[in-house]
């Protein structure tokens, strides 16, 4: 891939470059990929100098091969990556590494897109360096929206929801499966054309409070099992409190099924 370079006047002593998720390939890059974590090192095995142009390089590969990695343990399929990149004019400056750069996030942000940033740094005894690169970046891939207004406290069905090929350049999670979030129950209403945040739908509850539930206790492989009333709401997985009708006891137990809990003798 050509880069294209440029001055943005709001940016001084920068460059950008723009990648739209293509290999980028440089005529003067000879660095070897090691691994495709975070604080992953990219090493110089010509030990030349290393220029701008082969940290923006470097940077942009890895930022690649991170998105890559997201995109794969999320199961996004496929996806569109548009990012400008900005390198301090001091790179031009910095003296040759002959160890291994290493390149760190220095944000705690769940996606990669919006603004983030990342650390390059040379960890040379002699004359060890670092310096911050800016990345902008959207995603354009189908993510889940809603058909229609969803009200809030509803389950979501099929007909709630389609895919919708969307540029994705905030912090907001999305789903890129409808079964990923049919069956969920909405925390807030939806509006038509939503799109669809993980963070606004949650497991409706299988115990409702006031509910007669079976409490079933085990321990080293036996089992018994009582009733009891919920004294709150719960859904899978959560743990709600119990008081067993036999004896009047308050338990912590787990829900695992529909007005069903499970604790421990």
């Amino acid at each position: 891939m050509i880069y294209k370079q440029g001055w943005k006047p709001n940016f001084r002593l920068t460059e950008s470059i723009k990648s739209k998720g293509k290999v980028l390939t440089s005529s003067t890059l000879m660095l070897t990929l090691l691994a495709l974590i975070p604080g992953q090192t990219f090493a110089n095995t010509s030990g030349r100098t290393l220029s701008v142009e082969e940290i923006k390089s470097v940077v942009a590969e890895h930022f690649k091969q991170e998105v890559a990695q997201n995109a794969h343990s999320n199961q996004w399929g496929e996806y569109q990556l548009d990012f400008d990149m900005w390198v301090p004019g001091s790179a031009n400056h910095l003296p040759e590494c002959e160890s291994p750069l290493v390149i760190t996030g220095r944000d705690n942000q769940a996606l990669p897109v919006g603004n983030l940033k990342r650390s390059v740094s040379c960890n040379d005894i002699a004359s060890p360096w670092r310096i911050n690169v800016t990345i902008k970046s959207s995603l354009t891939l189908p993510v889940l929206v809603a058909t229609t207004t969803v009200g809030r406290n509803e389950v979501v069905t099929a007909k709630h929801v389609k895919l919708e090929t969307r540029t994705i350049s905030r912090q907001d999670d999305f789903y890129t499966r409808p079964g990923q979030a049919i069956g969920l129950e909405t925390s807030r209403r939806l509006r038509a054309g939503q799109v669809v945040n993980p963070s606004n739908l949650s497991a409706p509850p299988l115990i409702e409070k006031g509910n007669e539930v079976i409490v079933i206790a085990s321990k080293n492989g036996f089992s018994a099992s009582t009733k009891g009333v919920a004294l709150e709401d719960g859904a899978k997985g959560q743990q709600i409190g119990v008081e067993n009708l036999s004896s009047g006891k308050v338990i912590r137990a787990v829900v695992t099924g529909l007005n069903q809990v499970h604790t421990q003798f």
